[in-house]
Protein backbone atom coordinates (compact mmCIF):
# COMPACT_ATOMS: atom_id res chain seq x y z
CA UNK A 1 0.00 0.00 0.00
CA UNK A 2 2.85 2.33 0.88
CA UNK A 3 4.58 1.57 -2.37
CA UNK A 4 1.45 2.49 -4.33
CA UNK A 5 1.18 5.81 -2.54
CA UNK A 6 4.88 6.63 -3.16
CA UNK A 7 4.47 5.81 -6.79
CA UNK A 8 1.54 8.17 -7.08
CA UNK A 9 3.54 10.87 -5.36
CA UNK A 10 6.35 10.66 -7.97
CA UNK A 11 3.88 10.88 -10.81
CA UNK A 12 2.49 14.11 -9.35
CA UNK A 13 5.99 15.76 -9.42
CA UNK A 14 7.53 14.91 -12.85
CA UNK A 15 10.05 17.76 -12.67
CA UNK A 16 11.69 16.03 -9.72
CA UNK A 17 11.89 12.70 -11.56
CA UNK A 18 15.17 11.23 -12.62
CA UNK A 19 15.32 9.22 -15.84
CA UNK A 20 16.05 5.53 -15.54
CA UNK A 21 19.40 6.02 -17.27
CA UNK A 22 20.40 8.86 -14.96
CA UNK A 23 20.63 11.36 -17.88
CA UNK A 24 20.38 15.07 -17.16
CA UNK A 25 17.89 17.51 -18.68
CA UNK A 26 18.30 17.51 -22.51
CA UNK A 27 17.80 21.29 -22.63
CA UNK A 28 20.73 21.72 -20.28
CA UNK A 29 22.82 19.41 -22.46
CA UNK A 30 22.11 21.59 -25.50
CA UNK A 31 23.07 24.72 -23.58
CA UNK A 32 26.31 23.10 -22.44
CA UNK A 33 27.15 22.10 -26.01
CA UNK A 34 26.42 25.62 -27.27
CA UNK A 35 28.71 27.12 -24.62
CA UNK A 36 31.47 24.66 -25.46
CA UNK A 37 31.09 25.43 -29.17
CA UNK A 38 31.38 29.16 -28.46
CA UNK A 39 34.52 28.52 -26.43
CA UNK A 40 36.07 26.39 -29.19
CA UNK A 41 35.17 28.99 -31.82
CA UNK A 42 36.85 31.73 -29.79
CA UNK A 43 39.97 29.58 -29.40
CA UNK A 44 40.01 28.83 -33.13
CA UNK A 45 39.65 32.51 -34.03
CA UNK A 46 42.51 33.39 -31.68
CA UNK A 47 44.67 30.70 -33.30
CA UNK A 48 43.81 32.01 -36.78
CA UNK A 49 44.75 35.54 -35.75
CA UNK A 50 48.09 34.27 -34.50
CA UNK A 51 48.69 32.37 -37.75
CA UNK A 52 47.91 35.47 -39.80
CA UNK A 53 50.29 37.49 -37.64
CA UNK A 54 53.09 34.93 -38.05
CA UNK A 55 52.44 34.72 -41.80
CA UNK A 56 52.64 38.51 -42.07
CA UNK A 57 55.97 38.67 -40.22
CA UNK A 58 57.30 35.79 -42.31
CA UNK A 59 56.41 37.62 -45.52
CA UNK A 60 58.13 40.77 -44.25
CA UNK A 61 61.20 38.77 -43.28
CA UNK A 62 61.41 37.02 -46.66
CA UNK A 63 60.95 40.27 -48.54
CA UNK A 64 63.74 41.91 -46.52
CA UNK A 65 65.99 38.87 -46.76
CA UNK A 66 65.39 38.65 -50.50
CA UNK A 67 66.46 42.26 -50.99
CA UNK A 68 69.47 42.00 -48.64
CA UNK A 69 70.77 38.83 -50.31
CA UNK A 70 69.93 39.52 -53.95
CA UNK A 71 71.96 42.73 -54.13
CA UNK A 72 75.36 41.33 -53.06
CA UNK A 73 74.66 38.03 -54.81
CA UNK A 74 74.07 39.84 -58.10
CA UNK A 75 77.41 41.62 -57.67
CA UNK A 76 79.21 38.35 -56.90
CA UNK A 77 77.77 36.65 -59.99
CA UNK A 78 78.50 39.69 -62.17
CA UNK A 79 82.15 40.00 -61.13
CA UNK A 80 82.62 36.24 -61.41
CA UNK A 81 81.37 36.39 -65.00
CA UNK A 82 83.86 39.20 -65.73
CA UNK A 83 86.70 37.17 -64.23
CA UNK A 84 85.77 34.09 -66.25
CA UNK A 85 85.94 36.17 -69.44
CA UNK A 86 89.57 37.07 -68.72
CA UNK A 87 91.99 34.97 -70.76
CA UNK A 88 94.93 35.49 -68.37
CA UNK A 89 93.40 33.34 -65.63
CA UNK A 90 95.17 30.09 -64.92
CA UNK A 91 93.31 26.82 -65.11
CA UNK A 92 93.13 26.66 -61.31
CA UNK A 93 91.80 30.22 -61.08
CA UNK A 94 89.15 29.46 -63.68
CA UNK A 95 88.10 26.36 -61.75
CA UNK A 96 87.77 28.40 -58.56
CA UNK A 97 85.76 31.09 -60.32
CA UNK A 98 83.41 28.52 -61.82
CA UNK A 99 82.92 27.02 -58.36
CA UNK A 100 82.00 30.47 -57.02
CA UNK A 101 79.63 30.97 -59.94
CA UNK A 102 77.95 27.58 -59.54
CA UNK A 103 77.51 28.09 -55.80
CA UNK A 104 76.13 31.58 -56.37
CA UNK A 105 73.65 30.34 -58.95
CA UNK A 106 72.52 27.57 -56.60
CA UNK A 107 72.07 30.09 -53.78
CA UNK A 108 70.15 32.38 -56.13
CA UNK A 109 67.87 29.51 -57.16
CA UNK A 110 67.24 28.53 -53.54
CA UNK A 111 66.44 32.13 -52.63
CA UNK A 112 64.04 32.53 -55.56
CA UNK A 113 62.29 29.26 -54.70
CA UNK A 114 61.94 30.22 -51.05
CA UNK A 115 60.31 33.53 -51.96
CA UNK A 116 58.12 31.89 -54.61
CA UNK A 117 56.95 29.20 -52.20
CA UNK A 118 56.10 31.82 -49.60
CA UNK A 119 54.04 33.76 -52.14
CA UNK A 120 52.18 30.67 -53.31
CA UNK A 121 51.40 29.54 -49.76
CA UNK A 122 50.29 33.05 -48.88
CA UNK A 123 47.93 33.22 -51.85
CA UNK A 124 49.92 36.10 -53.37
CA UNK A 125 49.84 34.74 -56.91
CA UNK A 126 48.27 36.91 -59.57
CA UNK A 127 47.81 35.57 -63.08
CA UNK A 128 48.85 37.90 -65.91
CA UNK A 129 47.43 36.65 -69.20
CA UNK A 130 49.15 37.42 -72.48
CA UNK A 131 49.46 35.81 -75.91
CA UNK A 132 52.92 34.58 -76.81
CA UNK A 133 54.81 32.07 -78.93
CA UNK A 134 55.03 28.63 -77.35
CA UNK A 135 58.23 27.81 -79.27
CA UNK A 136 60.00 30.96 -78.01
CA UNK A 137 59.07 30.30 -74.40
CA UNK A 138 60.17 26.66 -74.54
CA UNK A 139 63.45 27.69 -76.17
CA UNK A 140 64.10 30.33 -73.50
CA UNK A 141 63.42 27.86 -70.68
CA UNK A 142 65.79 25.29 -72.14
CA UNK A 143 68.54 27.86 -72.80
CA UNK A 144 68.33 28.96 -69.16
CA UNK A 145 69.40 25.41 -68.21
CA UNK A 146 72.23 25.09 -70.74
CA UNK A 147 74.97 25.52 -68.15
CA UNK A 148 73.33 23.15 -65.66
CA UNK A 149 72.95 20.50 -68.38
CA UNK A 150 76.55 21.06 -69.50
CA UNK A 151 77.92 20.63 -65.97
CA UNK A 152 75.98 17.38 -65.54
CA UNK A 153 76.95 16.29 -69.08
CA UNK A 154 73.31 15.57 -69.90
CA UNK A 155 71.82 16.33 -73.32
CA UNK A 156 68.67 18.49 -73.28
CA UNK A 157 66.52 18.69 -76.38
CA UNK A 158 62.99 19.84 -77.11
CA UNK A 159 60.32 19.60 -79.75
CA UNK A 160 57.42 22.02 -80.19
CA UNK A 161 54.23 21.56 -82.21
CA UNK A 162 53.40 23.44 -85.43
CA UNK A 163 55.54 26.54 -85.97
CA UNK A 164 53.79 29.76 -84.99
CA UNK A 165 51.41 28.24 -82.43
CA UNK A 166 50.57 30.68 -79.64
CA UNK A 167 49.03 30.29 -76.20
CA UNK A 168 47.33 32.70 -73.80
CA UNK A 169 48.41 32.23 -70.20
CA UNK A 170 50.87 33.65 -67.66
CA UNK A 171 54.19 33.49 -69.51
CA UNK A 172 56.36 34.05 -66.44
CA UNK A 173 54.72 31.24 -64.49
CA UNK A 174 54.83 28.86 -67.45
CA UNK A 175 58.54 29.58 -67.90
CA UNK A 176 59.14 28.90 -64.22
CA UNK A 177 57.14 25.66 -64.35
CA UNK A 178 59.20 24.44 -67.29
CA UNK A 179 62.47 25.48 -65.65
CA UNK A 180 61.68 23.73 -62.36
CA UNK A 181 60.54 20.44 -63.90
CA UNK A 182 63.39 20.37 -66.42
CA UNK A 183 65.93 21.05 -63.66
CA UNK A 184 64.43 18.16 -61.70
CA UNK A 185 64.72 15.83 -64.71
CA UNK A 186 68.32 16.92 -65.32
CA UNK A 187 69.25 16.38 -61.67
CA UNK A 188 67.96 12.79 -61.89
CA UNK A 189 70.00 12.00 -64.99
CA UNK A 190 73.56 10.67 -65.13
CA UNK A 191 76.33 11.76 -67.50
CA UNK A 192 75.74 10.92 -71.16
CA UNK A 193 71.98 10.52 -70.62
CA UNK A 194 69.26 12.60 -72.25
CA UNK A 195 66.29 14.71 -71.16
CA UNK A 196 63.64 15.58 -73.74
CA UNK A 197 60.71 17.99 -73.73
CA UNK A 198 57.71 17.87 -76.06
CA UNK A 199 55.23 20.74 -76.12
CA UNK A 200 52.07 21.05 -78.20
CA UNK A 201 48.52 22.39 -78.15
CA UNK A 202 45.96 19.62 -78.52
CA UNK A 203 42.71 19.86 -80.46
CA UNK A 204 40.75 20.51 -77.26
CA UNK A 205 42.75 23.72 -76.62
CA UNK A 206 44.89 22.13 -73.93
CA UNK A 207 48.61 22.83 -73.67
CA UNK A 208 50.40 19.50 -73.22
CA UNK A 209 53.96 19.31 -71.93
CA UNK A 210 55.89 16.04 -71.67
CA UNK A 211 59.32 15.66 -70.08
CA UNK A 212 61.18 12.34 -70.27
CA UNK A 213 64.42 11.51 -68.46
CA UNK A 214 66.55 8.38 -68.10
CA UNK A 215 66.97 8.46 -64.33
CA UNK A 216 66.12 5.73 -61.82
CA UNK A 217 62.47 4.73 -61.25
CA UNK A 218 60.56 6.46 -58.47
CA UNK A 219 59.48 4.01 -55.78
CA UNK A 220 56.44 5.97 -54.56
CA UNK A 221 55.10 8.38 -57.16
CA UNK A 222 52.28 9.50 -54.85
CA UNK A 223 54.80 10.93 -52.36
CA UNK A 224 56.67 13.15 -54.84
CA UNK A 225 54.29 16.08 -54.34
CA UNK A 226 53.45 15.07 -50.78
CA UNK A 227 56.79 14.58 -49.03
CA UNK A 228 56.92 12.75 -45.73
CA UNK A 229 56.81 15.21 -42.83
CA UNK A 230 57.47 12.64 -40.12
CA UNK A 231 60.37 13.31 -37.72
CA UNK A 232 63.62 12.09 -39.22
CA UNK A 233 62.25 12.04 -42.79
CA UNK A 234 64.62 13.17 -45.54
CA UNK A 235 64.26 16.82 -46.49
CA UNK A 236 63.57 17.54 -50.19
CA UNK A 237 66.59 18.83 -52.10
CA UNK A 238 66.66 22.04 -54.14
CA UNK A 239 65.27 20.47 -57.31
CA UNK A 240 62.56 18.53 -55.46
CA UNK A 241 61.52 21.79 -53.82
CA UNK A 242 61.42 23.29 -57.31
CA UNK A 243 58.86 20.81 -58.59
CA UNK A 244 56.73 21.35 -55.47
CA UNK A 245 56.61 25.02 -56.43
CA UNK A 246 55.99 24.09 -60.07
CA UNK A 247 53.11 21.87 -59.00
CA UNK A 248 51.53 24.70 -57.03
CA UNK A 249 51.98 27.12 -59.95
CA UNK A 250 50.31 24.61 -62.27
CA UNK A 251 47.31 24.58 -59.94
CA UNK A 252 47.23 28.39 -60.07
CA UNK A 253 47.01 28.11 -63.89
CA UNK A 254 44.26 25.44 -63.59
CA UNK A 255 46.67 22.76 -64.76
CA UNK A 256 47.61 19.28 -63.58
CA UNK A 257 50.65 16.99 -63.60
CA UNK A 258 51.03 13.21 -63.75
CA UNK A 259 54.17 11.18 -63.12
CA UNK A 260 54.86 7.80 -64.74
CA UNK A 261 57.75 5.35 -64.52
CA UNK A 262 58.57 4.51 -68.14
CA UNK A 263 58.87 0.87 -69.20
CA UNK A 264 62.12 1.63 -71.01
CA UNK A 265 63.52 3.36 -67.93
CA UNK A 266 63.33 6.87 -66.57
CA UNK A 267 60.50 9.12 -65.45
CA UNK A 268 57.82 10.77 -67.59
CA UNK A 269 56.25 14.05 -66.43
CA UNK A 270 52.96 14.89 -68.15
CA UNK A 271 51.54 18.37 -67.64
CA UNK A 272 48.33 19.82 -69.02
CA UNK A 273 46.90 23.32 -68.67
CA UNK A 274 44.50 25.52 -70.64
CA UNK A 275 46.12 26.96 -73.74
CA UNK A 276 43.59 29.80 -73.64
CA UNK A 277 41.12 31.10 -71.06
CA UNK A 278 37.76 29.35 -71.11
CA UNK A 279 35.07 31.36 -72.88
CA UNK A 280 32.39 32.74 -70.61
Amino acid sequence: MGETLNSSKKAENPEEAVSPTGASDPHQQVQDLVEELKLRSAELEAANRELRRVSHYRSLFLARMSHELRTPLTSILGFTEILLDQEMLTETQQRFCKKIQDSGLQLQTSLNQLVDLSRVEGGQTEVFLQEFSLADTVSESCRALDRFAHVRQVALDYEVGPNGVTVVTDRGKLRQILYNFLAFALSRSAAEQRVSLQADVTSDTQLRLQIDDCGPPVADLARVFDPDDKPGAREPDINELGILIGHRLLEVLSGSVTLQNRDEGGLRILMELPARPAKA
